[in-house]
């Protein structure tokens, strides 16, 4: 049912449309297939015959769903992961048959993702998507918002939020909008490089912090007086840095147990090309490598990661915002920073071993490889939580370890 809501959204929302079969990363394969209760009710009263066979056989109750609206059942899979309504050709044949009001509030709604802060809705996409990724983080002028009245049908709110409810008077999502609002700026200074501006992020969330404990209701003057020029003096980039980077993210490979926990047959094979990159497959010492470590880092960030520094803006501007950040993680905000550092940096440490093993790189693969990431990393079944706890038992929540990683 259609209803007319508020909106707040990034302008290359009205450029999506899905591509269905000719997408080279279909979300219909590789991921499970949630239906929600009303759209499962409806497939045992559909009145062609043949569909309704086929939701009879590959339709199921999830007796461990946790919401009515998103997966009160689950479509049983084909080889590969396929969904059992996914033709040959790769186009629905739920939508083709019978059209629109027929998909799941899932399928209707990716690769949308709709969250509400103090009554408006807030709609973006996932990068998870290769139709998205392409549109959003090809900005070269980077991500704008607006506001405008809109009508909604099938959806999925993600988060909701209510900064004036009592249950946050005394949390520091009472701020939320403040805080985020200063975050996205930061990241889109340009008057900065990319490192630069993640310190600067770093280092606002950390005083904020600590600004919430000693005098909470000072928080939007603090805010609204934070100085982003006077900070980055303090920020200088070591060169020792990148072999530790190295030795870092080759333990968060551990975590991603690519060869069993992944699915992507590309992430699969980006994962062995970062290995042969890296030379990690000689089982050597790291130390023996640094200086081609620091090399290729160096001439990375100079030929590629600078000449297009909007896509990797657009990157963690849309994950903010996607993400409710600082409050992606946790109540947290500095864990919700030092999370979104480790993606991005994650991200750079996968395109500097390809580079290394390819000796080669453009801003159609740079995106690609930033949409397969984000399908397989926000989509892992432990990862996130692993690094995490990782970071904490590690005591790397912390400024100087995001030094070490810029």
């Amino acid at each position: 049912m259609e209803k007319t809501i508020k909106l707040k959204y990034p302008t290359y929302l009205k450029e999506f449309e899905c591509i269905g079969g000719k997408c080279k990363d279909s979300c219909c394969i590789g991921w499970d297939i949630d239906i929600d209760k009303t759209t499962f009710r409806q497939y045992y009263k559909v009145e062609d015959k043949e569909m309704k066979r086929m939701f009879q056989k590959n339709v199921h109750n999830n007796e461990y769903y946790l919401s009515p609206d998103v997966d009160y059942g689950k479509v049983k899979l084909k080889s590969g992961k396929r969904c059992a309504f996914l033709d040959e050709e790769n186009y629905c044949i739920i939508y083709s048959r019978i059209g629109e009001k027929y998909l799941s509030n899932v399928c209707t709604s990716f690769p949308r993702i709709t969250n509400m802060v103090d009554g408006y809705y807030e709609m973006s996409l996932d990068v998870a998507c290769p139709e998205a990724a392409r549109i959003l983080l090809l900005k070269e002028e980077g991500i704008k918002f607006k506001e405008s009245e809109e009508t909604l049908g099938k959806h999925i709110v993600s988060s909701d939020i209510e900064t004036t409810s009592t249950e946050y008077s005394n949390s520091p999502i009472k701020y939320f909008k403040e805080i985020r609002d200063l975050s996205i700026k930061i990241i889109q200074n340009r008057k900065f490089d990319l490192s630069q501006r993640l310190y600067i992020l770093g280092d606002f969330i950390s005083k904020l912090e600590k600004e919430l404990k000693h005098k909470y209701n000072n928080v939007p003057t603090f805010i609204k007086q934070y100085n982003i020029n006077s900070v980055n003096d303090s920020y200088k980039k070591n060169r020792s840095s990148y072999t530790f980077q190295i030795d870092f993210f080759k333990t968060m490979l551990g975590f991603l147990n690519v060869s069993k926990e992944v699915d992507s047959l590309s992430f699969k094979e980006y994962t062995k090309q970062i290995i042969a990159g890296f030379k990690f497959d000689k089982g050597e010492d790291i130390s023996k490598h640094s200086e081609l470590y620091t090399k290729a880092f160096e001439d990375y960030t100079e030929n590629f990661m600078n000449n297009n520094s909007h896509i990797f803006e657009n990157y963690l501007v849309n994950f903010m915002y996607n993400y409710m950040f600082p409050f992606n993680e946790s109540e947290s905000m500095f864990d919700g920073y030092i999370m979104l550092l480790v993606r991005s940096s994650f991200i750079r440490f996968y395109l500097v071993g390809r580079y290394l093993y390819n000796d080669q790189d453009n801003k159609e693969d740079i995106v690609e490889f930033i949409q397969t990431f984000s399908k397989t990393i926000e989509h892992h079944r432990t990862y996130l939580t692993d690094s995490l706890n990782h970071i904490k038992e590690h005591k790397f929540d912390n400024m100087e370890f995001a030094k070490k990683l810029l």
